[in-house]
């Protein structure tokens, strides 16, 4: 069994994310969006820049002409560029020698395993030491990438030093690493916890890049993840996450999209079970109440 972690770590003791600063936040927050509209907004803006990088370099979309498979072309293809971003971004490199901005978003292509993850922070570093910019959509890429390698971590230290890595995450970007770290999430272990734990710190950080603190998607992925984890401390975080939400839930500016609205009552119908099976048959009911006015949005 795993030792009990400290209060701390649950959503409602982040200072950040009290109700009284999400309120005088919300002016600030990105408006809520509906994930699989901008995911594919964004998909679409990347294929447009790969094409166009294509034809300025005069490529074609062919396999590689010496044999080798397209797994190790590309692992090939992003050591290379790797190595060759790395170097020409050195502290003594010249100006006029620096690579050029579109290679960054190359690599971000290129990333298909863990190990091509743990290299990123410290070219990362090195880019933004050299001044070169980091766009919006490279930062979504990126932190796509990293998740789909199974390293949301990654893509929480780069968002954790603004001043060292410059990342513009969006909303879609936060849901994206508490959602990877949640379905990282082992019952009762402490890698689970260690996820989970991930997954609340991504939360504590939308606040300061003028994100929605008050993300129902959000709220309603911190509550699987920790029912997922399982115990009391599972039922415990679950609990304070939900009365969080729900103490805000009053104060929200814009409705519920139909996507938002069917996570939450999928993790509020879980919670009431829970509530059921521990004797809790009074938050059970509270809580079925708040149900029934969000499945309107349904």
């Amino acid at each position: 069994m795993v030792t009990t972690a400290s209060p701390a770590l649950i959503a409602r003791q982040y200072h950040a994310l009290r109700p009284t600063q999400i309120v005088s936040k919300k002016k600030r927050a990105v408006l809520d969006e509906d994930d699989e509209e901008l995911e594919a907004e964004l998909l679409a803006l990347e294929r447009e820049k790969r094409e166009q990088e294509t034809l300025e370099r005069g490529e074609t979309a062919n396999k590689s002409e010496d044999g080798a498979s397209d797994d190790e072309a590309s692992l090939a293809q992003f050591q290379e560029l790797y190595d060759t971003i790395y170097n020409k971004t050195q502290p003594a490199t010249p100006k006029h020698e620096l690579p050029r901005h579109s290679s960054l978003s190359k690599l971000i292509s290129l990333i298909s395993n863990a190990e091509q993850a743990e290299q990123i922070p410290a070219l990362v570093t090195q880019w933004r030491n050299r001044q070169l910019p980091t766009e919006a959509l490279e930062s979504h890429r990126l932190i796509r990438a990293l998740c789909k390698v199974g390293h949301p971590d990654i893509a929480l230290t780069l968002l954790g030093d603004r001043e060292k890595y410059n990342m513009h995450p969006n909303q879609a970007s936060m849901r994206k690493i508490v959602r990877s770290f949640v379905n990282k999430v082992v019952p009762e272990s402490e890698e689970g916890l260690k996820e989970l734990d991930g997954a609340f710190l991504t939360m504590a950080v939308a606040p300061y890049y003028n994100l929605q603190a008050d993300d129902a998607y959000v709220y309603a992925s911190l509550v699987k993840g920790s029912l997922a984890y399982g115990g009391e401390e599972g039922l415990r975080r679950a609990t304070a996450t939900m009365d969080e939400y729900l103490l805000i839930d009053g104060e929200r500016d814009q409705p519920l999209t139909k996507k938002v609205a069917s996570e939450l009552v999928s993790a509020a119908e879980s919670l009431s079970e829970a509530y059921q099976a521990n004797d809790k048959a009074a938050k059970a009911k509270e809580l079925d109440a708040s149900t029934a006015v969000w499945k309107k949005a349904l």
